[in-house]
């Protein structure tokens, strides 16, 4: 399928500006086993290759030098509780949290300990090394590298960890719930922390060239934002904007990403007033990917939105190819839409309904 994939970069272009492609943009978000299982029953041997048999868009993920300290994993040691650190039965996360391991699981991640997770003053942060703005480092061979992604057609991306996300990494989501009402101080001066090292690194990444910046992690459930609206306005809110504002005076061409699982549809507008330019998933079970291109279409990219509860796992390949014409026709109007899966695709998950939802594109 190269002749399909030839104008990628053109094609995702166009949809992330609201202009008509030629046909819809495509995107593939697979785990590992689900990918080596796919190869299997197309008798391929690369990744590669199966993008390119299936004719899915250009994509390149990027990310800049981060320069840790040489005592960095030392005082990350120093944090986690001695029974963890030699049992075979848990391993440590860079940033210090304790994993149990599951067999025959790689997606899944059962956070035992946080090594933020028993503080309860601000001055108690200083126990953590949060990353600084000066361990990013920024080579010009990403520059390179960069520059010629795009003359391969790729559009090209880089980001971060929604701070909400990065927060409760290192505290436990229950702790920074509580925090926003109870502790508001100690949650503020995280932010401040991890916004710091987050604008640091995003203003590596425009500078380096990127198309886009992606920012990741869950702010919805699947019956409503984890936190209330209210909540997210007052903390989270307005450091997203000053962040994205920033990008954006750097490179107006900028196009910002945000991947969030569940039903947001409280705080949409919130998200374009603030710059997010492409909403990731579009969880059908609880947004209706119709609607919200109704409603939101001309000032949002929907990015996903094909059933990962239904019809990719339940359903037949004319299930999944009803569902992605359904999609595209209704959703695929002035660009503005990329199809593909509404979560990561799993091993479970068969071959034959990945192979449908690609081919009923074209």
């Amino acid at each position: 399928m190269k002749d399909i994939r030839k104008y990628s970069r053109q094609r995702i272009l166009a949809t992330l500006s609201h202009r008509q492609p030629d046909r819809c943009a495509t995107y593939i978000w697979i785990d590992d086993e689900a990918m080596k299982g796919l190869m299997q029953y197309m008798k391929l041997s690369s990744p590669e290759e199966v993008e390119e048999e299936l004719g899915i868009d250009k994509w390149k993920s990027v990310g800049v030098r981060i320069e840790v300290p040489d005592d960095y994993r030392e005082r990350i040691n120093t944090l986690v509780p001695s029974k963890y650190k030699n049992d075979k039965r848990y391993y440590i996360t860079d940033e210090g949290r304790v994993v149990k391991v599951h067999e025959n699981a790689s997606y899944l991640e059962d956070t035992v300990w946080y090594p933020l997770g028993k503080i309860k003053k601000v001055r108690d942060l200083d126990l953590y090394p949060f990353p600084q703005p000066d361990w990013v480092k920024l080579e010009n061979s990403l520059k390179e590298r960069i520059r010629k992604y795009k003359e391969e057609g790729f559009v090209v991306s880089g980001g971060i960890a929604q701070p909400f996300k990065s927060a409760w990494l290192l505290r436990g989501m229950h702790n920074v719930l509580m925090d926003y009402l109870i502790n508001p101080d100690l949650i503020e001066e995280m932010y401040e922390r991890i916004y710091s090292f987050d604008t640091a690194y995003c203003r590596a990444l425009v500078e380096a060239g990127v198309d886009m910046i992606s920012i990741v992690g869950d702010l919805g459930m699947q019956n409503g934002l984890i936190m209330s609206p209210k909540i997210w306005r007052k903390f989270d809110k307005e450091r997203m904007r000053k962040l994205l504002s920033e990008l954006k005076e750097m490179n107006p061409e900028l196009k910002i990403y945000m991947h969030t699982d569940g039903d947001v549809r409280e705080i949409i507008e919130d998200l374009i007033e603030i710059g997010v330019d492409i909403l990731n998933p579009i969880q059908p079970e609880c947004m209706d990917p119709v609607e919200i291109k109704k409603k939101y279409g001309d000032r949002l990219v929907l990015h996903g939105a094909v059933s990962l509860q239904r019809t990719l796992p339940f359903g037949s390949p004319e299930d999944v190819k009803r569902e992605v014409r359904h999609l595209i026709k209704n959703c695929n109007v002035n660009g503005g839409f990329v199809i593909g899966p509404s979560n990561v695709l799993f091993k479970e998950i068969p071959p034959e309904n990945i192979i449908a939802m690609y081919k009923a594109v074209y």
